[in-house]
């Protein structure tokens, strides 16, 4: 699987290094992708939910409009084409995608985030590592 939802529509596009594993019926239901992949993917999506909802209510987004319009996640080894908003997830990603620090701005004095453009380097999403601070400085930059 090279992406997760519809990457022609979606404005933003968020880069991971790993696919899920999916139920081919229902490959974007979140029930059904936690179900399959655990914790990791819940906290995966629930950050992802926070970044895209249009407001605050993103317990509602992630259920019922996560990957269906807005949003995508690419495992591609290239940086899909278009006006979108690219948020690359962890050093990996960075590498896979050939992204250095080169010509990044970080947003943030901690250094785990970076904007070049319409490109954002982020950390992995995990909580630990992309905390709510985190989301809410990211957050209006995707508008």
């Amino acid at each position: 699987m090279q992406q997760l939802g519809n990457t022609e529509q979606a404005s933003t596009l968020l880069y991971l290094p790993t696919a899920p594993i999916v139920d081919p019926t229902n490959a974007t239901d979140y029930q059904s992708l936690v179900k399959l992949n655990g914790n990791h993917w819940r906290k995966i999506l629930i950050i992802l939910a926070k970044l895209q909802c249009p407001d605050q209510n993103w317990r509602d987004y992630r259920d019922q409009q996560l990957l269906e319009q807005r949003e995508a996640i690419s495992f591609k080894n290239h940086l899909d084409p278009g006006n979108k908003f690219h948020i690359v997830a962890g050093k990996a990603s960075w590498q896979r995608l050939g992204l250095d620090l080169a010509g990044f701005h970080p947003l943030e004095e901690s250094g785990r985030l970076y904007q070049k453009g319409r490109i954002f380097l982020t950390p992995y999403p995990d909580y630990r590592q992309f905390p709510n601070q985190l989301i809410e400085l990211l957050r209006p930059r995707l508008k």
